[in-house]
């Protein structure tokens, strides 16, 4: 999770998991860390009979346990619900509990369509990417997106596209930043667009789009520089030097080289199955 909690109450020997942000908690502190950060993420589902089972027989609290289900099946409020998750666990000031439940009963008061964007925009933050896609398609396809704000619905579009592209599905990705410029008429959403089709080394199509939105000269210079530049960054060179060592090993130690190699495909499914986790 990041940094050390000193826990009061028991270790479980089972951990808790959220599939929301791929994490398995093993305390009730932990699980008071996941509601400060992940407010937005919390919503009616996060009230289930495992979370209770698992409070009551792994972290040994059955008096929270029956509190819980009763606020459940009495079909109370999550705030409410965290709320006691917070009062027990005593992980977060009063302050930081009151700031907590304030956010969690705001969310509580947006409707379910505002929610769902949130949360689908969590999981972009999250790099949950498919995760993602699904719920922003949930979003468009809704009967409340009909009536909301185009540049709103726009956006949603450009964040799909994003989505998509982050998985480098490049096509996909076109097709969902031309309908977000068509409803937001936003710049950023016609840059990506073009972008998207420069990752697919579509020059026809890159310079096609162009022209139809008449971007001059200068202004097709600019946006494949910025790609250039983007596919330069530090993160991409220090990922090359660093597969340039490996290939080094290949004639100084190929027992190290094969062990680096293993882990390196290892790490790279890793990143594959959390990016697509749903």
């Amino acid at each position: 999770m990041g940094e050390l909690l000193l826990c009061n109450e028991a270790i479980a020997a089972m951990p808790y998991f959220i599939e929301d942000v791929s994490l398995n908690l093993y305390s009730l502190e932990e699980l008071s860390y996941y509601i400060m950060n992940n407010v937005y993420l919390i919503d009616s589902d996060f009230m289930n009979e495992e979370l209770c089972t698992w409070i009551s027989s792994e972290v040994k609290l059955p008096k929270l346990a029956a509190k819980l289900r009763e606020i459940m099946h009495g079909n109370g409020p999550v705030s409410d619900f965290c709320l006691e998750i917070l009062k027990e666990s005593g992980y977060c000031t009063m302050q930081e509990i009151q700031q907590i439940i304030f956010a969690i009963r705001q969310m509580e008061q947006k409707t379910d369509f505002e929610c769902s964007k949130i949360r689908a925009d969590k999981l972009m933050e999250n790099q949950k990417f498919l995760g993602a896609i699904y719920e922003y398609k949930r979003l468009l396809e809704s009967e409340d997106a009909k009536k909301e704000n185009a540049v709103i619905v726009g956006n949603i579009w450009h964040n799909l596209g994003t989505a998509y592209a982050r998985m480098f599905l490049f096509e996909e990705a076109v097709k969902c930043y031309k309908k977000a410029y068509s409803l937001n008429e936003k710049s950023e959403s016609l840059r990506e667009c073009l972008m998207a089709y420069r990752c697919m080394h579509d020059e026809a199509g890159f310079m096609a789009v162009a022209a139809e939105n008449h971007i001059d000269d200068m202004g097709i210079v600019e946006i494949k520089n910025e790609l250039s530049i983007a596919s330069r960054n530090e993160e991409t060179i220090k990922f090359e030097e660093e597969l340039e060592a490996i290939a080094m090993l290949a004639d100084q130690d190929k027992a190290l080289y094969n062990k680096k190699i293993v882990e390196q495909i290892f790490k790279w499914k890793e990143d594959y199955r959390r990016i697509c986790r749903v």
